[in-house]
């Protein structure tokens, strides 16, 4: 189970929600582990309720009625399902349609017990289809955490006396520690973006273009069943920040810096590495020589109860006494379902404390306009013994040579 449910009933009971009601895709997918291509794709086709008593109501995976097939082939953990199905032209449209001189085979004939299960309690879209269910379960002035506020709006048109609140800081908070699935598909994603980050290192030569690399990194990706995000910075004097135009040949010396990103059953894999066509410059041995020293230092640091501040901090401190006196780009973030994770809902990269069970990368980043940049970041799991490394690469200026 991908839900973290001990500490989903500590913030609901602390925020005094009787129960979370999701409709954005990464959070149905948190809540029931259930996902498919369908329910990222188009606004409020499926939803999750989560109780704080489960005792008292069950938990309920709603969806649109296409994904029956999926669900008779990968159940949901949750007991209760609801389904609603399209209505084209005022007419209500069920998916599916039955053929009565067959033989249903294993998979059709749990396919059509969900049909059969779901079919009284079915209606015309999902706002109505949750309201049903809260009406059935809950007060009417039930306090309830969503996570979209045009949602709950719609909602409050059906259900007025609901007091509905916005689930998402809860969530945050919730999701900020990892459940044993989330690390397994965490891992995963992070030995594939590495397989991809280094077969597009491997297609760095003299005179290839960064347009080429970059397509290298794409190709390995979607290979290895995941979604490419970005792959990030460039070669030479445009290996920092973003240009548009990646058909910047690489050169003799050039430093290559590469930020990648992927999912992986949509938890995101972040890698950023710095590397070497030939020798490198005295520059570029100065710089690397600050960052990757500031990188072991403050990675060594990371245990429950640091604060992040003081991990930027130390990395300031440490690279500009090197000499890098434009260094400024030091910042840890969650990650898992979001690229950025956490600290979520707040305004910028507002420190926060470091806990048992977090996924966190520190992006220490120099980039200075006429040299380029130097790029390091790892992902690591947060234990009381120390950091757990995601990644194998090495943390070091690293030759193509």
């Amino acid at each position: 189970m991908l839900l973290n449910g001990s500490r989903a009933q500590v913030q609901m009971a602390q925020r005094g929600l009787d129960v979370l009601l999701c409709v954005a895709p990464k959070h149905v997918y948190y809540l029931s582990d259930h996902h498919s291509d369908w329910m990222f794709d188009m606004r409020w086709t499926g939803a999750a309720a989560l109780p704080r008593a489960l005792t008292d109501a069950p938990a309920c995976l709603f969806v649109h009625d296409v994904e029956l097939t999926a669900l008779a082939e990968r159940p949901s953990w949750m007991p209760l399902l609801r389904t609603w199905a399209a209505t084209v032209c005022g007419e209500l449209v069920p998916h599916f349609s039955v053929r009565q001189d067959s033989e249903p085979d294993a998979l059709e004939r749990r396919t059509l017990e969900l049909m059969s299960r779901t079919a009284k309690t079915a209606r015309g879209d999902l706002q109505s289809s949750t309201a049903l269910y809260l009406r059935e379960f809950f007060p009417s002035d039930a306090r309830v955490g969503c996570d979209d506020p045009d949602f709950a709006a719609s909602l409050l048109t059906l259900c007025p006396a609901l007091r509905i609140e916005d689930a998402r800081p809860a969530l945050a908070a919730i999701r900020a520690i990892k459940t044993g699935a989330e690390l397994a598909l965490m891992r995963e994603a992070a030995h594939r973006n590495q397989r991809s980050l280094l077969a597009a290192a491997a297609a760095a030569r003299l005179g290839v273009s960064w347009a080429d690399v970059h397509r290298a990194y794409r190709r390995e990706a979607v290979e290895q069943d995941c979604r490419p995000v970005s792959m990030y910075v460039g070669s030479g004097r445009r290996s920092m920040g973003l240009h548009a135009d990646e058909q910047y040949t690489i050169r003799s010396g050039d430093q290559l810096c590469f930020d990648a990103m992927l999912t992986y059953e949509n938890y995101f894999g972040d890698l950023q590495r710095t590397f070497v066509i030939g020798e490198p410059s005295g520059a570029l041995r100065d710089a690397w020589g600050a960052i990757g020293e500031a990188a072991e230092h403050c990675y060594a640091q990371m245990r429950p109860g640091t604060s992040t501040a003081d991990l930027r901090q130390s990395a300031l401190d440490r690279v500009r006494a090197r000499g890098l006196t434009g260094f400024r780009h030091a910042f840890v973030h969650g990650l898992g379902l979001d690229h950025i994770e956490h600290p979520a809902g707040l305004v910028g990269f507002q420190p926060f404390t470091l806990e048992a069970g977090m996924v966190v990368n520190m992006d220490l980043e120099f980039c200075e306009i006429g040299f380029g940049g130097v790029y390091f970041e790892d992902s690591v799991i947060i234990r009381e013994d120390g950091p757990e490394r995601l990644y194998s690469v090495p943390r070091e200026l690293i030759s193509l040579s």
